[in-house]
């Protein structure tokens, strides 16, 4: 009777302890709010420096594109702020600092490029150093009124899915090495 006792409490204080384990590990899930005093954190991306500012990006380079972002006849623009655009514009290793913000704006043809016409926002935001490990420390937003996405929710998880690709450049596709290359 003695040992079933001790059994179940060694049983009972393992379930705590590896509750409590999984709790300080667990990393933070879920949607945040983008704003700042001003209005959303990319608001005036357009005079941020254009990644794509020689012509935009169409087609599929990173052989990722397949249905997203508009899919391969999309055109596509991209922003990146002051924060992060002197390491985008050097060469490897890629290393974005907290607050870097990426926003790509797609156009469904070219057609609707030239025109201005409707676009589809998604936006990358690097966060502080262990905030979403899963993702490289990026959040992601999906369209101009999105919240950003982080950890294991679900478009942390599905940006991330493509985006880990590109983890050796801190899960940037598109940088001055890169462009370079398409030329």
């Amino acid at each position: 009777m003695k040992n079933r006792l001790l059994t179940v409490i060694a049983i009972i204080l393992i379930g705590i302890f590896a509750v409590i384990s999984c709790k300080n590990t667990q990393t933070t899930v879920g949607y945040k709010p983008v704003n700042n005093s001003s209005g959303k954190v990319w608001d005036g991306y357009t005079s941020w420096y254009k990644i794509t500012k020689d012509k935009p990006n169409t087609g599929d380079p990173t052989g990722f594109i397949e249905k997203r972002h508009n899919g391969k006849e999309a055109y596509r623009e991209i922003y990146i702020n002051d924060i992060g655009a002197a390491i985008n514009q050097g060469h490897a290793p890629y290393k974005y600092p907290e607050g870097t913000i990426v926003v790509k704006e797609s156009y469904k043809n070219r057609e609707t490029w030239l025109k201005k016409g409707k676009k589809i926002l998604t936006i990358m935001i690097k966060q502080a150093k262990g905030t979403s490990p899963e993702t490289g420390d990026w959040g992601f937003v999906m369209g101009a009124n999105g919240k950003l996405s982080i950890g294991t929710s679900k478009w942390a998880k599905f940006c991330s899915g493509c985006h880990v690709y590109a983890a050796a450049k801190d899960y940037v596709f598109m940088n001055s090495d890169f462009i370079k290359s398409l030329q």
